[in-house]
């Protein structure tokens, strides 16, 4: 439960207005920074300032990127002014901040870089100052290689010219009734709605990975409009974990990176109800569409170990099951085994691998798709050379919306053979009783 909140003229301004930007469900990161720069125009009352925020994140959902602002910005002392100075040069403060704490993981991510690029966009424009700043974060710290082209993109024509030509993704967010699994967001289709995508995130992030600039949902929308006009997206979160964001616990000795790395132990509660929690939206997405076949379940690194496992638990088959570098774990494997004939149903599945990946070894995916093929199902495998563990890549995108695309299609032309059918049955039926008048055969002619 929240904090108490600590009373004050200031700190009830700060929570009457993070009140009012949560009545849309959530308070987004422009609106988070607003709530800061409220708080350093008042100027007084500092203790009462950031205990009213640090309550605001309790009691009121937060965007990803919002939260992430959040808690950069009230993390260690107050700033002792707006700007770091570094060999003479001034620097944004809270910028340079916020692309220190984003490289502490190793690098730079592509969704990290467009939280930049944000923060920097004050009042629809990026100051001398600010563009400084970036510049010095890319010579300085470590970006994946689409983050720092995307960054320099953005750098070199600005804000108007980098987003030319861009989808613009919304999304709304959802909370499931009785669910202990947080909030996430759905991205609704332009048209009506035939299909469903369900998105499982890596571990470390929340529903919101897929949703940045560059990731998976953008390429769809804007490469596909199939997808944007009649897929719905859902992008489901898993719980937090001494402030990780993941859909399991793992135990025993780390075995990530290596050849051992499915047979790890986990947290069996955890993996179940994060299982249960997917193939209960997969059926609620069932049950709108009228089909299973309409539906493809996507997961990425520990996002993959479970749309894996829940391929393997759904008690009918599905349009597609896709692990985009996760892993098939022993567990699952072991459920799936236990289980009777009865309940083992032949999933569609496709499977990418990194040739670079150092975390979930391409020779753990090739021995995973050897042991499902032998339990029946059909396995499309990729293997992207080139590809480490944490990248977005445009060639698995394109593979992974093909495939979708194709599923989909497929779906949606057999229901029209279906319906076509039934409106044959339905001729005959209705000439059958022209064959009858006051229930006496009619003469023959």
């Amino acid at each position: 439960p929240p904090t108490k909140l600590v009373r004050g003229a200031t700190g009830v301004e700060l929570s009457e207005m993070a009140e009012r930007f949560a009545k849309d469900g959530q308070i987004s990161f422009s609106e988070a920074k607003q709530l800061w720069e409220h708080r350093a125009d008042t100027g007084s009352n500092m203790e009462i300032q950031v205990n009213t925020l640090k309550w605001s994140m309790e009691a009121y959902k937060y965007t990803d990127k919002a939260a992430a602002l959040m808690e950069i910005l009230l993390k260690g002392s107050r700033p002792k002014s707006y700007f770091r100075q570094i060999d003479g040069v001034k620097y944004d403060r809270e910028l340079l901040e916020l692309a220190e704490k984003s490289a502490k993981d190793g690098q730079v991510s592509v969704q990290k870089a467009e939280v930049l690029w944000e923060q920097a966009m004050d009042g629809g424009k990026v100051t001398d100052i600010e563009r400084r700043t970036l510049q010095y974060a890319l010579s300085t710290l470590k970006f994946t290689k689409p983050s720092a082209e995307y960054l320099r993109r953005m750098l070199e024509n600005g804000s108007a010219e980098g987003q030319r030509g861009r989808i613009k993704v919304r999304w709304v967010w959802r909370k499931r009734k009785n669910s202990a699994f947080p909030a996430y967001p759905i991205v609704m289709p332009r048209k009506d709605h035939r299909f469903t995508l369900v998105l499982c995130h890596p571990l470390g992030w929340g529903g919101g990975f897929y949703l940045g600039c560059g990731a998976l949902v953008e390429d769809f929308l804007s490469k596909s409009r199939l997808m944007r006009d009649h897929c719905k997206i859902v992008c489901p979160g898993g719980r937090t974990y001494k402030s990780w964001k993941m859909w399991f616990r793992y135990r025993g000795k780390d075995t990530c990176g290596t050849s051992e790395c499915h047979a790890q132990l986990v947290n069996g509660k955890d993996f179940e109800q994060a299982c249960e929690f997917v193939v209960d939206i997969v059926k609620s997405e069932s049950d709108l569409l009228g089909s299973t076949s309409r539906i493809a379940v996507s997961g990425y690194s520990q996002g993959g170990c479970i749309s894996q496992a829940v391929g393997l638990s759904l008690p009918y088959p599905v349009g597609l099951v896709i692990s985009q570098r996760g892993m098939l774990m022993k567990h699952s494997m072991d459920e799936y085994t236990a289980r009777g004939a009865a309940q083992k149903h032949r999933q569609r599945m496709l499977l990418t691998a990194g040739g670079r990946d150092d975390v979930y070894l391409p020779a753990n995916q090739a021995e995973a798709k050897e042991w499902l093929i032998e339990q029946g199902m059909q396995v499309t495998f990729k293997l992207f050379e080139e590809l480490n563990h944490g990248d977005h890549n445009k060639e698995e995108m394109a593979f992974i919306r093909s495939a979708c695309t194709r599923e989909f299609l497929k779906a949606d032309s057999e229901t029209k053979r279906s319906v076509q059918r039934m409106c044959s049955q339905e001729v005959v039926l209705q000439r059958a009783p022209s064959q009858l008048w006051a229930g006496q055969k009619r003469k023959p002619t």
